[in-house]
């Protein structure tokens, strides 16, 4: 059975619960949707990521910062390693807000802008209206509706390589629950 989506206020007459049936009918049949079933990345989701992104720089003696963003682009957390780069925690930040607004990897706006660049020394397109259009962003999406839910952003060594930590920190998050 399917809920009637419009409803008339308490102490109404009946006339008006009537109305209020009626376009409730109405909603269902045009298939109008006003509320979607989502997923929201938890603050224990994004300090996962966070330390999945910190022990794979430090697997590779990398001193980045890893960024965690809601869906909304807003930080859930943030840790700059000892002898990351001060800057580095912005540019992180940054990252991870730049590919949830956009909904893509920050690679893809990267050579969108400066072209197919892989060696880490150009960057034109560092800052740009606000975004940061450098590779090391990637979008979290759930894959139980295809959905973005956050995002990861590293920064402190090449850009491929924040990318390399970025992604580890992603799959983290995705990773099937272990069952005890």
């Amino acid at each position: 059975a399917q809920a009637i989506l419009a409803q008339a206020p308490l102490g109404s007459s009946p006339r008006a619960r009537s109305s209020a049936h009626r376009r409730g009918i109405q909603l269902l049949k045009s298939g109008a949707m006003a509320l979607a079933t989502t997923s929201a990345l938890t603050l224990l989701g994004a300090k996962q990521a966070v330390e999945a992104g910190i022990a794979e720089a430090q697997k590779h003696g990398f001193k980045v910062a890893v960024a965690v963003s809601d869906a909304g682009g807003h930080v859930l957390a943030l840790h700059r390693m000892d002898g990351a780069m001060p800057v580095s925690a912005e540019v992180a930040m940054g990252k991870a807000r730049s590919a949830v607004m956009f909904a893509r990897e920050t690679k893809l706006l990267e050579s969108a802008v400066n072209g197919d660049k892989s060696k880490g020394g150009e960057r034109a397109a560092l800052l740009t209206s606000g975004y940061v259009l450098m590779e090391g962003g990637i979008p979290i999406i759930d894959p139980a509706h295809g959905k973005i839910i956050g995002a990861v952003g590293v920064s402190g060594v090449k850009p491929t390589e924040d990318a390399a930590v970025a992604a580890a920190a992603v799959a983290a998050v995705l990773a099937p629950a272990s069952k005890l």
